[in-house]
Formats: structure tokens, sequence, C-alpha cells
């Protein structure tokens, strides 16, 4: 370019406006972000970032006030353009990584497929902002949208099933009802067992005998799933017991309250702990009163070896208190015409 024919005002006015740009943008920076807290969603954005749109803005001013041939004026002009798609671009991406950043901050902890999803997000981001500059060159977009829908509709079909797991997996995260740590139990399958991790592809499940399970996103997905993580950790169980119809039913009631509190403070480590503990009894048995002993377990990987202290202390606190647990009974009766067994 021949820059003789530009005056020296005209020179200078170009040299100065970026750069009180790029001052004003630091200034107005520094201005925003001491009214914001260090670690808010804003403060995180545009940290580093006001600068270069007060470069950008001085630029446009240049353009408002400079005196330029026409044809340096139009690619100026252009360039102009292309740099604030540019740099709306790389704002928006750093708005919504950041932003998606924290709403699943806690995910990012516990799976590396929120981390995908947040590239996921860049990544269309800058695409949108790269076909925008292209538009603007004067480079016709519409076949190259044809082209990316068509291999986009073949992609989609030779990668289906994986796919359609990584689709599951981003709502299965999204949803957050299945999380790392949580014990869940698939309906009509016998797997069950601790979430030890969730990617794209398949979620991974290790069951109370130690082996691992791999499934994969689109099945969990679409399936009936129990989370004994959820609503809380804590569970409610249940011992069943008969007892002898000829019991005293206030005085089984009490020794059971007394027996499961004394193992549930043992287990718990709190002699002060007063836990919601019930005694129901169901109904009249073929040999005995059926009662139900109802108490809640911090997990569900509590629940196994509580009820192992307990059945042991109910057996002994009976015992003790003379309460009967009868053998099963059944009287058999014989007809006029049958003949009963030889001994």
């Amino acid at each position: 370019m021949d820059f003789t024919h530009l005056s020296g005002q005209t020179i200078l006015l170009w040299l100065l406006a970026p750069i009180a740009g790029w001052l004003l943008g630091w200034v107005l920076e520094y201005l925003i972000l001491g009214r914001l807290a260090k670690h808010s969603l804003l403060h995180r954005t545009l940290n580093g970032f006001g600068r270069w749109m007060g470069m950008v803005g001085g630029l446009g001013l240049a353009l408002g006030y400079g005196v330029l041939p026409k044809h340096w004026h139009d690619e100026a002009l252009l360039g102009w353009k292309m740099a604030s798609v540019f740099i709306t671009t790389i704002f928006l991406a750093r708005l919504v990584s950041q932003y998606f950043e924290d709403e699943t901050a806690e995910l990012r902890r516990e799976t590396q497929t929120a981390s995908l999803v947040q590239t996921i997000l860049r990544v269309v981001i800058y695409i949108i902002g790269l076909l925008v500059i292209l538009q603007m060159l004067g480079v016709s977009i519409t076949p190259m949208l044809t082209a990316l829908g068509v291999g986009g509709l073949a992609v989609a079909l030779a990668l289906q099933d994986t796919l359609s797991n990584l689709f599951s997996g981003i709502q299965i995260i999204a949803s957050r009802k299945i999380r790392p740590g949580d014990f869940i139990r698939l309906s009509g399958s016998t797997e069950e067992g601790y979430v030890t991790d969730i990617t794209w592809r398949y979620t991974s499940i290790q069951m109370i005998s130690n082996q691992t399970v791999i499934i994969p996103n689109s099945r969990l997905a679409s399936a009936i799933v129990t989370n004994t993580s959820l609503p809380t950790e804590e569970i409610t169980a249940r011992l069943d017991i008969g007892v002898h119809y000829d019991s005293d039913l206030e005085h089984v009631e009490r020794v059971s309250i007394e027996t499961t509190l004394a193992v549930l403070r043992e287990y718990l480590n709190d002699s002060d702990a007063e836990p919601n503990i019930r005694v129901r009894y169901r109904g009249f048995g073929d040999s005995s009163i059926t009662l139900s002993i109802l108490f809640p377990v911090p997990s569900f990987g509590d629940l196994v070896p509580t009820l192992h202290h307990l059945i042991k202390a109910i057996h002994k606190r009976y015992a003790q208190e003379g309460i009967v647990i009868p053998y099963p009974i059944r009287t058999l009766e014989w007809g006029k015409n049958s003949t009963p067994p030889k001994p």
C-alpha cells in the first residue's frame, strides 16, 4: 500500500486510536472488575478481555472519523467487522464455557464427560463465528452447509450407536439422577452396585461382589433405575420377625426398640443418637405373630452389616427376656378314608 497520499493527521489517528482504545478498555476493565466478586462469572469472563474490545472499538472510531481513500476504507471496514466478529465469538465461547463450568462444577470433579460437553459447546460457537467471517469475505457458505448436512447425516448413520450413547450420557449427566458414588439397581436385571464412572459412551458400576459392570448409556437412559442414594443417602431398613402367640406384644415392642437403638448407637459411634425406630405388627402367621422393625441406616452400604449385628443382638435379647421365636409348625389332619403314614 502507498501511504504517501495519507495526511499526517490521518496516520496519527490510526496509530493513536487502537492505543487509546486499548488503554480505555484496560481502565474500564479495571474499574468494572473491581466491583465484581473475584470468582463471579463476569469477572472470569471479562478478565484480560476488555482491552482487546477497547482496541476494536478504537479502530471503529478511527474508521468513522478518519479520511481514507474509498478502496482503503472498504478494506479497513471489512477487517474491522471481521475483528469484531472474532472478538465476539471468543467472548461468547468464553462466557458459555465459564457458565457451563459453574453449573457442572461438582460433576467435573466426578466425571470427565462434563468436560467433553463443554468442549463441544465451544467448538460449535467457533464454527458459527468462522462461518460468519467466511460470509463477510464473500465465500458462499450454502454449499458448505449442504455438504456438512449430508456429511453429518452419513456420519450420524454410521455412528448411530455411538451418538446414541453420547447423547444419553449427556442426558444422564444433565438430569443428575444418577451420579458417581450412587448405589443403583436396574429393573428386571441382576446388575446393581455403585456407580464409579460416567463417560461419553458407557457407565461403570462396581457390584458388591467387587466386579465391574459396563453398561451402555443408551440402555441405562431407557431403563427403570432404582437409586438408593436419592433423595438422600439415608435409607429405611426392615427386619421381619415372628414371635409366639403367647407373647406380650407390648413387651416385645419395647425390647425390640431398645435392642435396635443400642445396635444403631454402637454402629454409628454416637451414644446420644435418637434414630426413628418403629415396630409394626403385620399379621397372624401359621405359627407366629409377624412384626417388622423399621430403622434408618446412613447408606445402602451400611444395610447388610447393620442387619448382621441386629439379628445377633435380637436373638440374644429375646432369649434373655423369654420371648420365643417359634419354629414353623403345621398340623396335618387325616380324613376318615385316608391312612396315616407309618412311623
